[in-house]
């Protein structure tokens, strides 16, 4: 069999995806002694190739170690990879966010399908057909069709995956051969529009596939795999991306407008609707709500509560990302029927700081005096997880969101776990940002129906704060509310820079809680914790020194 270096197709190793029973991203063994002119003709093997690209998606749970390179978090370790970030040392030499190779290496996958699908032969499958009956053949050919539309969509999720980070990137449209230089050598980087264009022209083709209504039309469609809906979303994100401050001064050519359209797409599919209990989303049984879009199973699991359980518990390890007060003070104090914005200045609010906060706050954020696990949690200084104890938090919190307080540390018991990769209240925002910036606040000329205040209050009532009027939505309500609805999922790390807001959010201290417990009563002091560092040229990272040196592109700039 001819060997191709470097090439992630030839080992086809079981899928690093994990998930429930019956679910398309389970484990997968696949056959690794298949010759390469085997795997494209045979109906039997190319479905791995699929099954393979999916595995290069991002893993959300394994990479929240990223929010601690935000204002809204701070990894409890010294060691976490994202001190990095916050103390400005990372460079093209050292990145530990690079996910250049895994990207591309997700594209030249993809790029083999595509490539080689016409290849595959049905004919064995249609010979096996007994009675007259061609079901299976039938079947065969529409699945054939459909991986190609999750190719496209798969090819356009990495390429977003690489334009967010390093802007302008190489478009390859067939796969590499390190055996021909000529087909690799001398290829130069797109520009970000190129890439973002590029992008959406893909959601398109294999939204043209996978259609929004791809489980009624084919019932074997496996749970997992992306829907209509799903590819709409991520155009949505692109499109959000694209009208963006950081990605307009890049040259991107996408509009507000655009936006809006590619996140009303979404909405009007009518598939989706936000969930009644926001700490629904994060349990065991959300795989199913009907408010994720697309999302990533991880099975029955535990690593992650022995990462983030306060260290009470017997068995937390310590590695926990941890909340920063920056971001607890950025949850509302609500009071019959109206909010106002917590304030360490008005007494009442800080005698009691954790007391009728917007209920986002109960499910994102265990604090002094949480009821986790039947356990009273205490993070006052001595308490059974506050300071000095050995890995105790820093800021003064634990993280509550997507942790699993039923499980045992000690028996190791385990429970499902399922990131969301898009979710219906992040389409709500994307539409009220994208609406606002386009037509204002109460506007809708398009005959949407739906306004970007109508949207945003939609997220705001689930969690019983007050809505907003006309003359409050601006800029900064939208930021506010996408960190504390989205905060610890992935989002935050990218917002802040495609606002070009980063050299204020992330260049400031993030702040502690320190409390001291006399008697009965605590005494709460809010202090620095770290000092950060970001600099304009960050809102880009650097193209690995290794792609440099092999092609002689210019490095981003600053860099």
């Amino acid at each position: 069999m001819k060997m191709i270096k470097n090439i992630s197709i030839l080992f086809l190793l079981a899928l690093a995806i994990y998930s429930c029973e019956d679910d398309y991203l389970q484990v997968k063994n696949v056959d690794t002694g298949v010759a390469i002119e085997d795997l494209y003709s045979r109906y039997s093997q190319i479905q791995g190739v699929i099954w393979e690209a999916y595995s290069y998606l991002p893993d959300g749970l394994g990479e929240l170690w990223l929010e601690g390179a935000t204002d809204i978090a701070e990894a409890t370790r010294e060691s976490n990879a994202a001190q990095l970030y916050n103390l400005g040392t990372w460079t093209q030499f050292r990145n530990p966010d690079d996910v250049w190779a895994t990207n591309f290496a997700g594209i030249d996958q993809v790029n083999r399908f595509l490539k080689n699908k016409d290849n595959v032969t049905l004919e064995e499958i249609k010979a096996n057909s007994t009675d007259g009956d061609s079901t299976a053949y039938y079947k065969a050919l529409d699945n054939m069709m459909l991986m190609e539309g999750e190719a496209l969509f798969l090819k356009a999720f990495f390429y977003m995956e690489l334009t967010q980070r390093y802007g302008g990137v190489p478009i390859f449209d067939e796969p590499l051969d390190y055996n021909d230089p000529s087909s690799w050598k001398n290829v130069q980087r797109n520009s970000v529009k190129e890439c973002l264009d590029y992008i959406v022209e893909l959601c398109d083709q294999a939204n043209a596939i996978v259609t929004d209504d791809v489980h009624s039309r084919f019932s074997w469609y496996e749970n997992g795999r992306i829907t209509g809906s799903g590819i709409k979303a991520l155009k949505a994100k692109a499109t959000l991306y694209g009208a963006s401050p950081l990605f307009k001064d890049a040259g991107s050519s996408i509009t507000w407008e655009d936006a809006a359209e590619a996140a009303h797409a979404v909405i009007a599919t009518g598939k989706f609707s936000l969930v009644s209990n926001y700490s629904d989303l994060f349990g065991s049984g959300n795989a199913n709500s009907g408010e994720i879009i697309f999302k990533r199973r991880y099975g029955s699991i535990n690593w992650f509560e022995y990462n983030q359980f306060p260290i009470a518990f017997v068995g937390s390890n310590g590695n926990s990302l941890t909340p920063t007060q920056n971001f607890v003070d950025a949850f509302e104090v609500t009071s019959d029927g109206t909010s106002e914005a917590f304030d360490w200045n008005n007494a009442t609010h800080a005698v009691d700081p954790y007391a009728n906060r917007d209920s986002r706050f109960y499910t994102t954020v265990v604090y002094n005096g949480s009821d986790f696990s039947s356990q009273n949690i205490e993070t006052y200084t001595g308490g059974n997880s506050g300071l000095p104890k050995e890995n105790a938090t820093k800021t003064g919190y634990y993280l509550g969101k997507w942790v699993n307080k039923g499980i045992d540390l000690i028996n190791a018991t385990t429970a499902n776990h399922t990131w969301a990769y898009s979710r219906y209240a992040d389409i709500l925002l994307m539409y009220a940002e994208a609406m606002y910036n386009a037509y204002g606040a109460d506007a809708d000329p398009e005959g949407y129906g739906m306004t970007a205040l109508e949207a945003i209050n939609l997220v705001r009532a689930r969690s019983n704060v007050q809505a907003l009027q006309a003359s409050e939505l601006n800029q900064a309500a939208i930021e506010h509310e996408r960190m504390v609805e989205l905060a610890f999922e992935g989002k935050r790390y990218w917002d802040v820079r495609r606002w070009k807001k980063a050299t204020t959010y992330f260049n400031q201290p993030v702040t502690r809680i320190e409390i001291t417990k006399n008697g009965d009563d605590f005494n709460y002091e809010v202090k620095t914790l770290e000092n950060r560092v970001f600099s304009e040229k960050m809102n880009w990272y650097p193209i690995p020194q290794s792609e440099i040196s092999k092609t002689g592109w210019e490095q981003n700039p600053s860099w």
